[in-house]
């Protein structure tokens, strides 16, 4: 369903007596690349903590491009047991799947930090296109992130 509908500023984001901001080139990158995909279980754990942190931290740490970390509603693995997000489910180990895209030689660096940390679990490798959109932030003042 697409709903269109008259809408009426009262107040805007910006007045036109403000200087305004022009935008920073867009950029748009395209290539090869690897997508790996782990799938875990919520209560896997490494060193006293979820198992996906100890993952997300260790590609941080080996300057992986990005993970993105999906806690999934109803699932089941290798034991055939549905793992499923309900309050009244016999099992309370909802899926994980942690999502990777990066070149696959780095990929490929982190399996053996992965077969130390997963003791049960799925990684899937496939071949990917990559379309990355960006902004040009080299003639443009920006904010500093702080990398705790």
């Amino acid at each position: 369903m697409i709903e269109v509908q008259e809408t009426t500023v009262a107040k805007p984001a910006q007045s036109s007596k403000t200087k305004k901001l022009t935008p920073a080139a867009h950029q748009k990158i395209e290539g090869k690349a690897r997508l790996m995909r782990i799938y875990i279980g919520e209560n896997d754990k490494w060193n006293g903590k979820p198992l996906y942190e100890g993952i997300v931290n260790g590609l941080r740490a080996h300057d992986v491009a990005g993970v993105t970390v999906y806690r999934g509603i109803l699932g089941y693995g290798a034991n055939r047991r549905i793992h499923k997000d309900a309050a009244l489910s016999l099992s309370h180990d909802r899926p994980i799947l942690l999502s990777i895209v990066d070149a696959e030689e780095k990929l490929r660096a982190f399996m053996p930090i992965l077969d130390q940390m997963v003791q049960q679990g799925l990684v899937v490798l496939s071949d990917v296109d990559v379309i990355k959109y960006t902004r040009d932030y080299k003639d443009t003042d920006r904010r500093k992130e702080a990398r705790p």
